[in-house]
């Protein structure tokens, strides 16, 4: 899988921090399990999509992964790195093709269309790859299929409006469109997001876009000097997955300030002091303070793991790192070497079954696999749900901005009478 260097996946990270492309520039690229079953949901769904065929098609068929390209494997699933169509996958990657299929009734479908958008950001070779684009009579429709559990909204959202410029560029002669709606599946979670951008809102993003390249670009060619102000901008969007977080000074002083204030250089002050004096200071800080406290918890994790990642990596290359080193971690849990002969010597001594195994009632969750499965049928199933429960949720806390309406807290209520 090609990628240019304005990736569209990337874009939420290089529009809202140019920097963070510079700093990466020669760091590796890391895969992740998420990342290929991502990989492997999208090949399917493909399929699925271009051949006219449903999910469940597929089923035990094994998807193999290499260098982020995804394709058939017909050899044993041990071997090999990949994943297996289980009814799991294919069970969410149905919604989102019927979904699409909706969609598309009528419409002309476009499966894994490639869109060049290089003339809206001035940069040769700009082009990302559209899960389906649809082409309606008033309107092009870019959707996007996120695999992962990490929500993601539509509105204002840079990768998809990449895709719409480009969706625009190639198919615009081809009718009077006034707006282009950018959806975005998430199957796993229950989410569907919409945004529907009138041409000229596109352009107008385009044209920072734009700014933002020939920013980055004049850094590359040496006409203009790297400003960490007006180039660095952590964020928790933009610094999730960034690769350079670890050794970001924007986003290092950020975390600082943020819990133990302003600094002039943070290479003079004592860090475990100011950090243990910070942490008495919470209980006494004032709610507004707090609110702002808790939501800046999500970047100072992501720094704190970056950091922790580092520190690993280098230790693990040799490399010195000041007051720390490698040392051998507690032993893994005792495993029988091989278990079939464990069982042939446990049996010889005839102990009893219900000592010999662990029998454990199978979960709500997997009764509901069998039922899908066809094992339990559905008048069994219907026994099976009348005995399963689900306590509510408890509290939690969450930003205004969630859809779900705010609790009704009365701590008088929440204490018997004394």
């Amino acid at each position: 899988m090609s990628h240019a260097k304005f990736s569209p996946s990337a874009a939420h990270r290089w529009i809202s921090c140019p920097g963070s492309l510079v700093m990466e520039k020669d760091l590796p690229n890391n895969s992740s399990v998420q990342a290929d079953e991502g990989t492997a949901a999208h090949f399917l769904a493909s399929e699925c999509l271009e051949q006219n065929r449903n999910a469940t098609d597929f089923l035990n068929c094994f998807i193999v992964i290499k260098k982020g390209n995804a394709s058939w494997d017909q050899e044993a699933s041990e071997t090999r790195s990949g994943f297996i169509v289980d009814l799991e996958m294919a069970e969410y990657v149905q919604k989102y093709i019927d979904a699409i299929r909706s969609q598309a009734d009528g419409n002309e479908l476009l499966v894994e269309q490639r869109v060049d958008f290089s003339e809206f950001i001035g940069s040769e070779n700009a082009f990302g790859t559209s899960d389906a684009i649809i082409i309606c009579q008033n309107e092009i429709q870019v959707h996007d299929l996120k695999y992962g559990r990490t929500k993601v909204d539509a509105q204002g959202n840079e990768q998809l409006r990449l895709y719409g410029l480009g969706a625009l560029a190639q198919f615009g002669l081809f009718g009077d469109f006034k707006q282009v709606r950018l959806v975005i599946h998430q199957p796993r979670i229950g989410h569907v997001s919409e945004e529907v951008a009138s041409v000229e809102e596109l352009y107008e993003f385009a044209h920072r876009a734009k700014n933002t390249v020939q920013m980055i670009k004049a850094i590359d060619l040496g006409q203009s000097l790297f400003n960490e102000t007006d180039m660095l901008n952590p964020g928790e969007k933009q610094c999730h997955w960034c690769k350079a977080k670890a050794t970001c000074p924007a986003l290092t002083k950020a975390v600082m300030t943020t819990i133990a204030g302003e600094f002039d250089d943070l290479s003079t002050c004592d860090l475990e002091v100011e950090l243990k004096q910070a942490i008495e200071s919470v209980p006494s800080q004032e709610n507004e303070t707090l609110g702002k406290l808790y939501a800046s918890l999500p970047l100072i994790e992501q720094w704190s793991k970056a950091v922790s990642i580092a520190v690993t990596e280098k230790l693990h290359n040799g490399e010195k790192v000041l007051g720390f080193k490698l040392v051998q971690g507690r032993a893994g849990n005792r495993s029988w070497a091989n278990a079939e002969e464990a069982e042939q010597v446990l049996k010889s001594m005839r102990l009893k079954v219900e000592e010999m195994y662990d029998l454990k009632l199978i979960s709500p969750t997997n009764a509901e696999k069998l039922q899908k499965a066809g094992t339990i049928g559905p008048r069994q199933w219907t026994k099976v749900e009348n005995l399963i429960v689900r306590p509510d949720g408890k509290p939690t806390v969450a930003p205004e901005s969630d859809k779900r309406p705010a609790l009704e807290i009365n701590p008088l209520n929440d204490f018997e009478t004394v």
